[in-house]
């Protein structure tokens, strides 16, 4: 094949097809690094809300007025919300899932965060242990929790859980700390 006719298969495989494809983007296109915490959990929940993938359980969200960023990959991140509220969305037993964001301090002290609360959700000790050394060793329902922990330490960040019978299961997640911004 010549370099001639190469580009030219290029770019009709880029040709939008009826005008749907015109939206697309390319797969290797640069990731963005710097994102806003709270649009990416709001739009994750916009997500599966549409996908009926909550299924009808009621999600509320607490997020902060400013924009609260972080430096991390938005794709990733996006991916880390998604199997966290799938997780949080099957272990809820119908009851309510709430989700809060933190802005971090403006001299980097504190990371931003963000927490998943269930209510009425339970994880036993070796459950939890076994969220923290390999999906393979957790059981269906909390293999996306697990997943989500080793998404989000490839980021830089840590996923911590908190499992009770009054509070439910509680996942916070810290991002890493975007640096000083007040300087």
């Amino acid at each position: 094949m010549s370099a001639v006719g190469g580009t030219q298969a290029l770019e009709q495989l880029q040709a939008p097809v009826h005008g749907r494809a015109a939206g697309l983007t390319p797969v290797d296109s640069p990731d963005v690094l710097r994102v806003d915490v709270a649009e990416v959990v709001g739009g994750a929940v916009e997500l599966l809300s549409v996908t009926r993938r909550l299924r009808g359980v009621q999600v509320s969200l607490e997020l902060p007025e400013d924009p609260v960023p972080a430096n991390v990959s938005h794709r990733r991140l996006q991916q880390v919300l998604l199997l966290l509220l799938a997780h949080a969305a099957d272990a809820s037993n119908g009851q309510g899932v709430r989700v809060m964001v933190d802005s971090a301090d403006d001299f980097g002290d504190l990371p931003p965060r963000f927490q998943v609360q269930v209510a009425g959700a339970s994880l036993s000790s070796r459950e939890l242990q076994a969220v923290f050394l390999s999906p393979m060793l957790v059981g269906p329902l909390h293999r996306k929790l697990a997943r989500a922990r080793e998404l989000t330490e490839s980021m830089g960040g840590t996923l911590e859980v908190a499992s009770s019978a009054a509070a439910g299961i509680t996942v916070t997640v810290e991002l890493p700390a975007p640096g000083m911004s007040s300087w």
